[in-house]
């Protein structure tokens, strides 16, 4: 039986843009299950935030186009949504945090205020609730230090984790079953980074949330997730658990960001991945990696890889599964 809170399969997502139609994801699935972390990687403009954003129903209204085989969002029919209804869908079932807390914040409205008006629009607690008293507990299990003094306070007047914590607990108010985190670490400093990646794990594992989680960091992809995804030009070049992924690179876009981390199994020279991605607007033939590609052959140019099923849960599209003989 299929448990997926995310069963989205063979989505292709076009934007119309002032050069004209943009196809931003091509014929990818994306599935996500109850309390799993799962990572999405790649290089700025390969589709990670699109693809995310395509969950929530945040893509310009009238410049979209979703085409997909199934587009399920816990159990709901998202392909035919109208904005009513991802309204519904959004901060009850599906949840976003965003990279930088400050423009996500009101910078006139009170912290408490701004985490009323969410309490209150979630419908999370039924008709009888003292909103304060839901805040304060909120922001506790954020870690937050005298929460009942940050309820009276502006956005400004806390530090940059704190603030990104607030927004957790905003995003969480509504008792979501999916949680978006789209870079929310980046900003912050590497002891506040492992707090907030704490308590990311903490609401998988006792609130079973599901959380698809956003990153340029491999590191903290490594520390994090269950599951990566690895994606280049739109679609993704490789998905396996995370030890697969850092143990037994398939794909060589993955590898070479691998070969780029400073530490780790993949030490010494730092070498970066040689050239730029492509312009969507226009695609190499075959394998959109292949001109980057150290191993390309003459098959990569012409014709675009199948997937390849490495055991259960690990698979890549590259043409090099043919000389593995899988």
């Amino acid at each position: 039986m299929n448990n997926a809170i995310v069963d989205v399969r063979n989505v292709s997502i076009t934007i119309n843009t002032f050069q004209g139609p943009l196809r931003v994801i091509r014929n990818q699935d994306i599935s996500l299950y109850p309390g799993e972390i799962l990572g999405i990687v790649g290089e700025s403009g390969c589709g990670k935030s699109v693809l995310v954003n395509s969950l929530m129903g945040l893509l310009p209204y009238g410049k979209t186009k979703i085409k997909a085989d199934t587009f399920m969002i816990d159990g709901h029919d998202c392909l035919g949504f109208t904005e009513d209804d991802w309204n519904e869908l959004r901060g009850t079932t599906v949840a976003m945090v965003f990279q930088d807390p400050m423009t996500s914040l009101n910078p006139i409205m009170t912290i408490g205020e701004q985490m009323y008006e969410v309490i209150h629009r979630t419908n999370a607690y039924g008709e009888d609730y003292d909103e304060r008293v839901i805040a304060i507990d909120l922001l506790k299990k954020m870690g937050l230090s005298t929460p009942e003094r940050r309820l009276s306070q502006y956005p400004h007047e806390l530090s940059g984790g704190m603030r990104q914590r607030v927004c957790i607990a905003m995003a969480v108010a509504g008792r979501p079953k999916i949680l978006i985190c789209d870079e929310p670490t980046t900003a912050l400093d590497i002891t506040t980074e492992a707090q907030i990646l704490r308590l990311m794990q903490t609401l998988a594992v006792e609130a079973g949330i599901g959380i698809i989680f956003i990153s340029h960091n491999l590191r903290v992809i490594a520390q994090i997730c269950d599951r990566v995804m690895v994606m280049y030009a739109g679609k993704c070049v490789e998905s396996a658990t995370v030890d697969g992924i850092f143990s037994e690179p398939r794909h060589p876009y993955t590898l070479g960001l691998l070969l780029a981390l400073p530490q780790g199994k993949w030490h010494g020279e730092l070498k970066a991945v040689e050239g730029q991605p492509p312009d969507l607007f226009d695609l190499p033939r075959g394998c959109a990696f292949n001109p980057r590609c150290k191993w390309a052959m003459q098959i990569c140019g012409s014709r675009v890889p199948m997937v390849t099923n490495v055991g259960e849960s690990h698979q890549f599209t590259c043409w090099l599964a043919k000389l593995e003989g899988l």
